[in-house]
């Protein structure tokens, strides 16, 4: 069952040309995600590797393997823990996001080997995917240390860490954006929700959010990435495959 967490790791996948605009529909950008790209992704205990895994004009492909922290590699890199069948993982799974319209239109579960119907997974990612993106001003954005009583604020503007193939990326730098979730029935209802873009100075894929703040939330990010990078293979079947290999299965019953 495809997750409201699952769902929010996908929060605002999109974003290569934001530095020039003040607001945007975060869908429009999916379309700069180039296959091989991953991002390790730490929330609430779990460590989710999300593989941008194949993409046409219509489609995007993504797969989304989970594991608990404790349970995480440590002594291997994320793309050797990939190569070896991601030991210890909890979910592998991979679904298709329509480009045009921010809508999942193909889920499978490699942990259940399964397809699963759309309607029946938690499927907020059209409405996650249109919602409106406005830029924070460098003016209102948080700082490091005490605001000085008076005068003029010295005090450097704060960012995320960045992390790239295993490596933090010393001084890189982040633009902030914030929006606010649709009242609905969700965790997220009414809550405004930060996220921070690395630039495009550095090597890491930018149209990711590599730190999400939710409004009400005490101490760490809800959401924060911890590795990133680029020319990752997985040797799981593709989407297209797998359903190839069931219009065959289905032939020979």
């Amino acid at each position: 069952m495809f997750s409201s967490r699952c769902l929010l790791l996908l929060l605002l996948l999109c974003f290569q040309s934001l530095l020039l605009a003040e607001s945007t529909q975060l869908r429009e950008h999916l379309r700069e995600a180039q296959v091989g790209d991953y991002f390790v992704i730490l929330s609430a205990k779990t460590e989710t590797l999300m593989l941008i895994r194949d993409k046409n004009s219509k489609l995007l492909a993504i797969e989304e393997i989970a594991v608990p922290v404790q349970r995480g590699p440590r002594s291997i890199s994320w793309r050797e823990w990939v190569q070896k069948n991601a030991p210890g993982n909890t979910s592998w799974v991979m679904y298709d996001i329509d480009l045009d319209t921010g809508e999942m239109v193909r889920y499978y579960s490699f942990t259940k080997n399964g397809w699963y119907d759309i309607p029946e997974a938690d499927n907020f990612i059209s409405k996650l995917l249109n919602l409106k993106l406005t830029l924070i001003p460098d003016d209102s954005r948080k700082r490091i240390g005490s605001k000085p009583a008076f005068g003029v604020d010295p005090r450097p503007i704060w960012q995320p860490r960045l992390v790239f193939e295993g490596q933090m990326i010393p001084k890189a730098t982040f633009t902030a954006w914030k929006t606010r979730w649709p009242r609905d029935q969700s965790d997220l209802s009414g809550k405004m929700i930060e996220v921070y873009l690395p630039t495009s100075e550095c090597s890491a894929p930018s149209y990711f959010p590599y730190w999400v703040q939710i409004e009400g939330t005490i101490g760490n990010a809800k959401i924060r990435v911890i590795d990133s990078g680029k020319g990752l293979i997985s040797q799981k079947p593709s989407l297209n495959q797998l359903m190839q290999n069931k219009g065959l299965f289905n032939e020979m019953n």
